[in-house]
Formats: structure tokens, C-alpha cells, sequence
């Protein structure tokens, strides 16, 4: 049957889109539908569906303030957030809340099936990773070393996919997504701050070198590679719209407007360039790990 879906939007235009979309491409089932805020938190913990997709903006109560809502009341299932807002600040105040997925109006067809194929796939991993906990409980097995393997590989494909697998900030970059893949291999529904791990690396090679490296030394390079993936990705997309690893990577790793954005900056069309959102360029990464 597939995830379960609760779509949220001021606009019944976009429902009744997003619904084809689901409907049509087999990702699923729409369980119910609302045009504003009152009363959603509600509905979503009796639903209790797998994914949200739900707008930024909407009368009674906005989207950020749902998510917050229903997070702080237990709901584990996925948040798309659907939004024509362009404020960065407004756009970080929604990933903070626990949103890492942006599908931006007006509605792109393959932009809306790959964001929810990625995250049904996240969805797919945890369900997998709790029933094999619960049977092996902590017994480490052979198997465990296969799969540390192969994700090694994966997320070594893809950061070499987007060009950046021999950058100087690379290291750093494989150790934070390992760091939050261990985490979520223990516990899917794990929360973690950046902040922290920042400072977990910085310690770990500060004993290595004997020398002290700041955290904001480690996020900045971090942030400069991961900037320049999105730079990789823009010029794929420049190159050939249906450049299959740029059709697979703008909006798993990616805000999809950010990357049109670095686009315009690259074609000349706009002097701003796109931005990057690190939580979301770790999460996209984990949800390809075995």
C-alpha cells in the first residue's frame, strides 16, 4: 500500500496536485486533507501518518508552529514543507523545527516524486534498522562489518558523484556523517547538534596533531565543501536538466530553490548565489546508507 500521507495547504489547487502526484506515481495513500492550521496537530497525531506534507503559510496557525507542535507531542513520521518563502532566516527557523525537506511553489513534478522517493527510502531504512535491532538486540555479527563497509562505499560514490571526494575538507565532512549515521543506526528517531559534533571532531584531531583546532575551523570546511557540491550540482543541471546525477542529488542534498539559484548565479542571471543547509546535506546522505 505505501506511506500514508496528510497533505496541508491554503491552496486546494495544490492538494488536488500533490494528490495526482502521489496517486500517479505509486507513492502512496492521502489519508486526509486540510486547508489551514486549527485543528491539524490534532488530526496528525490520530492519523498518525508516515509523511507530511504541509505549507509554510497557513491561516490559524502557520507550518513551522505545527511541526514544532506535533514533534513536541511525539509524532515520528517525516515533514515535507511545501512554501513559496524566500527569508533565510524563516527558512532556517523551518529546519530547526525539524523539516528537512523543502518542496518549492510553483510545484515541479520531479522535484515533488524525488523528494518523497528520498525520504520514503529514509523511511524504509528505519523501519528496517529497528526490526534488526529488536532481533539482534546489541550482538555485534559479521554482517554489521559488511554494512559498515558498504556504507563506506555509498558515501564515498556519492561524494564522489558531486565532485568533491578529493576536497581538503573531505575528511572532516565523512567523519560528521559517520558520527550521525552511528547515532541513528542506534536510535532512528536520534536528535544530535551540530555544534556538539563540531567539537567532538575539532578535539579528536586537535590530539592527532597536536595542535588546537577551533570547531568553527571544522564547520568551515565543512561548509566549504559541501558549498562546492552545490556548485557541481548547479553545473550538471546547467549542462542537462536530466542529468541523472542531478536529478538525483538537487533535492536529496539540497534546498531545490537554492540550487536554481546557483544556477541563475552561475549563468549570470542573478549576483546572489545559492546556499547550503549542512543538516540537510547529512541527512540526504544517510538516507542512501544500508
Amino acid at each position: 500500500m505505501g506511506n500514508k500521507f496528510i497533505i496541508i495547504d491554503d491552496d486546494m489547487g495544490i492538494i488536488t496536485m500533490l494528490k495526482n502526484i502521489i496517486r500517479q506515481n505509486k507513492l502512496g495513500k492521502v489519508v486526509a486533507e486540510y486547508t489551514d492550521g486549527e485543528d491539524t496537530v490534532d488530526e496528525i497525531l490520530f492519523y498518525n501518518p508516515d509523511i507530511v506534507l504541509i505549507d509554510y503559510l497557513l491561516p490559524s496557525m502557520d507550518g513551522v508552529e505545527i511541526v514544532n507542535k506535533i514533534l513536541d507531542r511525539g509524532f515520528k513520521g517525516k515533514i515535507i514543507m511545501i512554501s513559496q518563502v524566500e527569508d533565510q532566516h524563516m527558512v532556517a527557523n523551518a529546519y530547526k523545527s525539524g523539516v528537512l525537506f523543502f518542496i518549492k511553489k510553483p510545484i515541479n513534478v520531479i522535484e515533488v516524486v524525488n523528494v518523497i522517493k528520498n525520504v520514503s527510502h529514509n523511511l524504509e531504512l528505519e523501519r528496517s534498522m529497528s526490526i534488526i535491532k529488536g532481533a539482534l538486540g546489541s550482538v555485534s555479527t559479521p554482517d554489521d562489518i559488511d554494512i559498515e563497509n558498504s556504507n563506506e562505499q555509498i558515501i564515498n560514490n556519492i561524494l564522489s558523484d558531486i565532485g568533491i571526494i578529493s576536497d581538503p575538507g573531505i575528511k572532516n565532512l565523512i567523519e560528521l556523517v559517520n558520527k550521525i549515521a552511528e547515532a541513528k543506526s542506534r536510535d532512528p528517531h536520534s536528535s544530535y547538534k551540530l555544534n556538539d559534533l563540531y567539537v567532538e571532531i575539532s578535539k579528536k584531531e586537535s590530539d592527532e596533531t597536536g595542535t588546537l583546532v577551533n570547531p568553527n575551523t571544522i564547520e568551515q570546511r565543512i561548509r566549504r565543501t559541501i558549498q562546492k557540491s552545490l556548485v557541481n550540482i548547479a553545473e550538471f543541471g546547467i549542462d542537462d536538466y536530466y542529468n541523472p546525477k542531478f536529478m538525483e542529488y538537487s533535492s536529496l542534498l539540497f534546498d531545490f530553490s537554492q540550487v536554481k539559484q546557483e544556477m541563475n548565479y552561475t549563468q549570470g542571471i542573478s549576483k546572489r548565489r545559492g546556499t547550503i543547509n549542512i543538516k540537510k546535506f547529512i541527512e540526504g546522505i544517510i538516507t542512501k546508507l544500508d
